[in-house]
């Protein structure tokens, strides 16, 4: 199954290999690499008690708004109890070290696995564009 949404996801993101691999951070950037992280409840978490109240909650949204500023996450999603990002890494122990340091793990809220994305269909993903209100 997790080879399954990892293709799923590959086939979603619709990244060229070349754009992937050719947008560092900064010219002196090695390349980075597309990671996927899927999130799982983990041990700590309260069942029957809202999201906002479980330990770490707020500081794990803290922590995924700071890695989209800082232009590391390139696609977010959640389906049924789990949410998943896809992460843009130079290497794979810098991605998981990123991962582990999340507070939303590390107060045992959550787990994760992550697993390389290598891309293979040219093409974009974009946010459809807001609909403007009809003039009166």
């Amino acid at each position: 199954m997790m080879r399954s949404l990892v293709r799923m996801a590959a086939g979603l993101l619709l990244i060229s290999p070349q754009v992937a691999a050719s947008e560092p951070a900064s010219p002196a950037a090695p390349q980075e690499k597309l990671f996927l992280v899927q999130f799982s409840l983990g041990p700590a978490w309260v069942a029957g008690k809202p999201p906002q109240e479980q330990p770490g909650f707020k500081e794990h949204g803290a922590n995924l708004k700071r890695l989209r500023d800082d232009g590391k996450i390139v696609l977010g999603a959640r389906y049924a109890d789990k949410g998943m990002v896809v992460l843009r890494f130079a290497s794979e122990p810098e991605a998981r070290a990123e991962m582990t340091a999340d507070p939303g793990v590390q107060a045992g809220s959550f787990t994760f696995e992550l697993f390389e994305l290598r891309p293979f269909y040219d093409g974009c993903l974009a946010r459809a564009a807001p609909q403007a209100a009809p003039a009166k």
